[in-house]
């Protein structure tokens, strides 16, 4: 038996005991995808070089967040469970802490791994995310970009990943291979072959974070600052 804190011990009875299963996690997203493709959200951005693609860029990317937020309420209300049950519980500064060193290590890892791949592979087609950026011409475009990137993605991504897929995985098979399946989960999802190895690298760490400290935060913490980082990146490089 594994020891426990007072301060965990719910969350890793949620950890290690889920009351849902991958089965039911997978349909869950299944059916996120398929009213996102009834209302044409999964097509491909146009236009994100001007203000009116801009704006559907941004209502498609809060749209997201906020449809799978939703989903995720009515699943856990369904299960008779607390929302708390994703991981969402124990934000303190040890967590804090562990947030802001593994989202300055992912950008730092991630990117040279990134470095690596492009010498060898050459330059992939840049994603959309980086084509808003890249089109972005004012400050308030750039913090609304920073706003989606480094708060809505990193949430909605932290608690379907990590607080949704990974828990049943463990209990099914075991830490270590549950960590390994989740981060090939979280890189395959991104439907980005070129891109796929960091992103890989990326859901080790953040599935590893949440092990570690039993909580969501720093994995959500930490992924917000890589993400916010490589935005800033983007945004600098552009001039």
């Amino acid at each position: 038996m594994e020891e426990t804190t007072p301060l965990n011990n719910k969350n890793t009875t949620a950890l290690h005991h889920p009351k849902w299963n991958f089965s039911q996690a997978l349909y869950l997203i299944l059916v996120v995808y398929l009213i996102e493709f009834f209302l044409g959200w999964l097509k491909l951005p146009e236009g994100l070089g001007s203000l009116k693609g801009f704006i559907n860029y941004l209502l498609v990317g809060f749209g997201e967040g906020f449809l799978f937020f939703i989903a995720l309420v009515l699943f856990f209300r369904i299960l008779h469970r607390p929302i708390s049950d994703l991981g969402v519980i124990n934000f303190g500064l040890r967590n804090l802490l562990f947030g802001i060193v593994g989202g300055i290590f992912l950008f730092i890892s991630v990117g040279v791994l990134g470095n690596l791949i492009v010498e060898y592979l050459g330059v992939p087609d840049p994603q959309s995310f980086a084509l808003a950026v890249s089109g972005s011409d004012s400050h308030w475009q750039f913090a609304l970009l920073l706003f989606l990137g480094g708060v809505i993605v990193p949430l909605q991504e932290e608690l379907i990943f990590r607080g949704l897929i990974y828990p049943p995985l463990r209990k099914a098979y075991g830490k270590g291979l549950g960590i390994l399946l989740t981060a090939l989960f979280f890189g395959t999802l991104h439907f980005d072959l070129i891109r796929f190895l960091p992103l890989f690298l990326g859901g080790l760490v953040l599935t590893w974070l949440y092990e570690k400290t039993r909580s969501l935060w720093p994995s959500i913490i930490a992924h917000g600052i890589w993400n916010i980082l490589m935005t800033v990146l983007m945004w600098w490089q552009k001039g």
